[in-house]
């Protein structure tokens, strides 16, 4: 039987450095991270996304984004323009070589997603998806014991 970590932070950040290994490994012939990955296709389900909008759908925060952000820039898949009514916005759109590496990276985190649900089973797999998008939405007051 396995034990649970004490802790719920440790026990999810070691199951996240395991799981993202096997995303890694697969995004690795497309030149992505699951990081990257994670951006390209919010942007790409959604269209073009402000910084602080793109940050929320993807519980992250605005200046780690910004440093994810910049390597897709550079590589061209990614434009980063200043917003029209809000120039203190930047606009995030996926440009065509974006979306063309998309549809590669796509099919390499099929598989992935395939293998995961393979090893871990598939009703645990969405039971698991289920769990962990409520724990993104739970407000931990301070001070709650």
């Amino acid at each position: 039987m396995l034990i649970p970590e004490s802790c719920s932070c440790a026990a999810l950040r070691q199951a996240s450095r395991h799981v993202t290994r096997l995303y890694d490994e697969a995004l690795a012939p497309a030149g992505l991270g699951i990081n990257q990955y994670s951006i390209l296709s919010k942007i790409d389900r959604f269209g073009p996304l402000t910084l602080h909008a793109l940050a929320e759908r993807l519980v992250m925060d605005r200046s780690t984004l910004g440093h994810l952000l910049r390597p897709l820039e550079a590589r061209g898949l990614v434009a980063i323009s200043v917003g029209a009514k809000d120039r203190r916005q930047r606009l995030i759109k996926l440009t065509p070589e974006g979306a063309a590496l998309m549809t590669e990276a796509r099919q390499l985190w099929i598989e992935a997603e395939r293998r995961f649900q393979k090893a871990f089973g598939a009703d645990e797999s969405v039971t698991l998806r289920t769990v962990l998008k409520q724990v993104t939405t739970v407000a931990f007051s301070p001070g709650a014991p």
